[in-house]
């Protein structure tokens, strides 16, 4: 289920940004993510938020894991106080906990499925006229160029010869 899929997510993801710089881990897991959903089932769409998010609630778990927790340390020491490695999970772990909870129970409801590419069919005819030649294009329901799309506004215009 999509409930325990984002939990075993955050469960690594977190621990694992809390070691390592959270952007890394972030960037790092999506090949990952995208092979786990695939083999198990899932819409990806539905675990990129929970993966990026737990890995930002992970990365304030230690000094080590968020740059802002340095920047906090760097404050600190300048005001006579020494921040431990672990300082920050006292705060940090009660709240990456509730995180987890909050995804794994509204993620897969408020996250949308993944939109198909809109499909678009060559027309059989193209004609010319007065030195114009018209192509035209079918564009399927709900795709994103559905109506009246101009030359200049998909960006034709701009292509040498066209």
């Amino acid at each position: 289920s999509h409930f325990s899929g984002i939990v075993r997510l955050c469960l690594l993801v977190g621990p694992l940004s809390a070691i390592v710089n959270n952007t890394p881990v972030t960037a790092m897991m999506v090949p990952v993510l995208e092979g786990w959903c695939s083999r198990m089932g899932f819409d990806v769409a539905k675990f990129g938020i929970p993966l990026a998010f737990s890995a930002q609630l992970g990365g304030g778990l230690t000094l080590m894991g968020s740059p802002t927790n340095f920047a906090a340390r760097k404050t600190y020491l300048q005001m006579g106080y020494h921040v431990g490695f672990f300082e920050f999970t006292i705060v940090a772990a009660p709240l990456y906990l509730l995180g987890v909870v909050f995804f794994a129970i509204l993620a897969p409801r408020m996250l949308g499925e993944k939109s198909k590419p809109p499909t678009m069919t060559r027309q059989v005819s193209a004609e010319e006229s007065d030195g114009y030649f018209r192509i035209g294009f079918r564009i399927s329901r709900g795709a994103f160029a559905r109506g009246n799309l101009k030359v200049d506004q998909a960006g034709f215009d701009r292509m040498p010869g066209v």
